[in-house]
This record gives structure tokens, C-alpha cells and sequence, in this order.
């Protein structure tokens, strides 16, 4: 396997299942804004159309996040006979400095939340993508495809999403009783003094408290809402914000209840430990990730290919039904998933009501990162 990680800051000066259908690439030039689901025919077909012999296509992700799985970049390396090479995020402000300090020269495609689209358009890092030549788009999500987040003021398409999911709240069955959990105020419940976890993102944070107070959760009564926090805070055992951290916390026994992703969920149900993971009756955070083209890459057609290929079958197929599982934004895809799958994935009852992290002005990206900031340094 060819693929190589950079985990290191790249400095301006170091720059000087198988369904024949969606999921290969397609070829031709990039840069419309519109565009249908063409087919494209299989991945092999495509693959044996484009040959991309010598070169190399660096995708800024997270690490151990689908793509770097066997899966993902080697089967995409094998595929299109070229090189994968991973940066790895640690927070979307990091990278997005690291794209204006040099980045921008050598990184070609950029997995970004919805929440910094708009701001990395705007800093002149990612273009608009012609989604006619992503074979699968018309498969999938349009209740995030869709979103203004994404778009451009004349409906130019920003990014194709490829996974989405939740951030919801979880109980060991056998330490709780459970009949009594349908709700994000159970949190505050005084029985689960220091055993709670609670995901160090300044979004969840709000917005869980936000619905805790009856508010809207895109525009609530910051001060009510740090007061609520701050009532939290002698439950909350650990403010966890890595896989490890999560894990280590709940496995030792130090927590109970909290809130997570249900793909850890799943993984410590595999291990044999009795969690459960539930859409409290008020809503659950909802969040997605898109692929972007960053503007002026020299590997265009080799991004747009990888796009094409996260967005198809075989990675989406392969993407669900892994130890650690990950929920496709492909619904054709998402048709073809038995019940187990959909249990491991948390979705045999989807949540009625997903509150997506969305976009913000500065001002109150600003004002929501400093009352967590303030919570967590009282």
C-alpha cells in the first residue's frame, strides 16, 4: 500500500459490495456548478479509462476516519494506479491557515464541516465542483446536499457530502436504568454527579443545552444557556474531543452517560459492554462532512475522481458495514443496508428531529466559542 500520512504543518516556505454503478470517475474538466447523476459505469471501467500513472492526490482528513482504511485510499490507489497522500486535520481554523501559508499549493482536496465551507470560499481555498461529473450525486442526501452552506450565491455546489451522522446520547444499560433516559435533561439529573461525558465541541454543547432550555438551538439565549452549562458542570466527569479519550473513560467505568458518536457505540457493543445510544425526545445534533476541490490544484481530474469514488457503492457499501461503522450519504446505498447493518448504525429508528451544525457569522462563532471556553475555565 502506497499511501503516505503528513502530520506535520506544511510552512509557505517548505511549499518555494459490489453494484456496477456509481463510484469510479468520469474525466473531463472541472469547475461547472450544476450537474446530474451521469453514469459512469463501474469503478473498474472507470478505472481502466483513467490511468493516473506517477501522480499523487494529498486529501486533508481526519486520521482514522473511512478514508485511510484498506477500503478507502489503497483500493482508490489500485484503482487509478497512483499515490494517496493524507494531511491530517486537527481542527478546521488549523487548516484552513495552514491552505492560506502555503497548503493551498499541495493539498488538493479538503474534507470540511458545513460550519466552514463558506469561509474557506471566501479565503479563496475551494472552488466550485461540477457535480455532473460525480456519477452518484443524484443519490445522495438532498437534505444536506442542499443546504445554503454549500452553495455559492448563484447555486454553485461547494462541496459534495460522502458521510453524515449524529452526536446523541448514550447510558451503560447496566449501570442506569434506562426506561427513565428519553431525554437531554437526564444529564443534569444529580444521580450522575461526575459520571458524565459531554463532547468537547462548543456546538453540542450549546445546542444541547439550548433544547434542554426550550430554545431554538441555531439562536438561543446565550446567557441561559451558559447558566444551564454551568449547572452541568459538577455531572460532567470527562469533556472528552478524541476517539481515546472517549473510550478510556467509559471502559474503565469512570462515566455512564453522555453523549458520543454511534459508531463508538457500536464498537463497544461488539466488545460486549451493554450501551445504549438514543435520540433524546427534544432532537439530536446532526452533523455531515463534505469533500471539496481546492482552487487551483494541479491534480483536478484525480480529486474529482476520488470524490466520485467516496460518493460510490464500493466505498459506501464498505464504509457501513465496517467493524466501526460509518453512515453513507448515499440513500441508494443506504437501501441496500440489512437490519443488522442499520442497528450497528443506529438508524433501525432514525432520529425524528436533527438539528445540523450549520454556518455562523463571525461574530457569533465567536461568542459561542468563548461561553464554552468561559464553562470550561469556571
Amino acid at each position: 500500500m502506497k499511501i503516505k500520512r503528513i502530520v506535520c504543518l506544511i510552512a509557505a516556505a517548505a511549499m518555494a459490495f459490489s453494484l456496477a454503478a456509481c463510484g469510479g470517475g468520469n474525466g473531463g474538466n472541472s469547475g461547472g456548478n450544476e450537474g446530474g447523476g451521469a453514469d459512469s459505469g463501474s469503478a473498474a471501467d472507470a478505472g481502466e479509462e483513467m490511468d493516473f500513472s506517477g501522480q499523487t492526490l494529498t486529501v486533508a482528513n481526519w486520521s482514522d476516519y473511512a478514508t485511510d482504511q484498506e477500503y478507502g485510499a489503497a483500493a482508490f490507489e489500485e484503482l487509478y494506479n497512483c499515490n494517496v497522500e493524507f494531511y491530517d486535520i486537527t481542527s478546521y481554523p488549523e487548516l484552513l491557515q495552514t491552505m492560506l501559508s502555503g497548503g493551498q499549493s499541495t493539498i488538493d482536496v479538503v474534507n470540511i464541516n458545513p460550519m466552514y465551507i463558506q469561509q474557506y470560499y471566501g479565503e479563496g481555498v475551494i472552488t466550485p465542483i461540477d457535480t455532473s461529473r460525480i456519477s452518484c450525486y443524484d443519490e445522495l442526501r438532498e437534505d444536506i446536499t442542499g443546504i445554503d452552506d454549500v452553495l455559492t450565491p448563484d447555486g454553485g455546489v461547494l462541496g459534495v457530502p460522502w458521510i453524515w451522522g449524529t452526536t446523541s446520547m448514550f447510558y451503560n444499560a447496566d449501570a442506569v436504568d434506562g426506561s427513565e433516559i428519553d431525554s437531554w435533561a437526564d444529564l443534569w439529573d444529580p444521580q450522575y454527579a461526575g459520571k458524565v461525558a459531554f463532547f468537547d465541541d462548543y456546538t453540542n454543547c450549546i445546542m444541547i443545552a439550548a433544547l434542554v432550555n426550550g430554545d431554538d438551538p441555531y439562536d438561543p439565549d446565550l446567557d441561559a444557556v451558559q447558566a444551564k452549562l454551568m449547572e452541568l458542570k459538577p455531572n460532567i466527569r470527562t469533556i472528552w474531543s478524541t476517539y481515546d479519550d472517549f473510550m478510556s473513560a467509559i471502559t474503565s467505568g469512570q462515566v455512564v452517560i453522555g453523549n458520543a458518536w454511534p459508531s463508538n457505540i457500536t464498537e463497544l457493543r461488539n466488545q460486549g459492554m451493554n450501551i445504549e445510544y438514543i435520540y433524546p425526545s427534544e432532537g439530536t445534533i446532526g452533523w455531515a462532512d463534505y469533500f471539496c476541490l481546492v482552487d487551483g490544484s494541479a491534480e483536478t481530474d484525480l480529486a474529482m475522481a476520488w470524490i466520485d469514488f467516496c460518493t460510490g457503492h464500493d466505498f459506501q457499501y464498505a464504509m457501513a458495514t465496517e467493524v466501526q461503522p460509518h453512515t453513507p450519504a448515499n440513500e441508494a446505498v443506504m437501501a441496500t443496508l440489512d437490519d443488522e447493518t442499520l442497528a450497528n448504525l443506529w438508524l433501525t429508528n432514525p432520529p425524528e428531529r436533527m438539528y445540523m451544525s450549520l454556518y455562523m457569522d463571525n461574530d457569533t462563532l465567536q461568542r459561542w466559542i468563548d461561553l464554552w471556553t468561559e464553562v470550561q475555565a469556571s
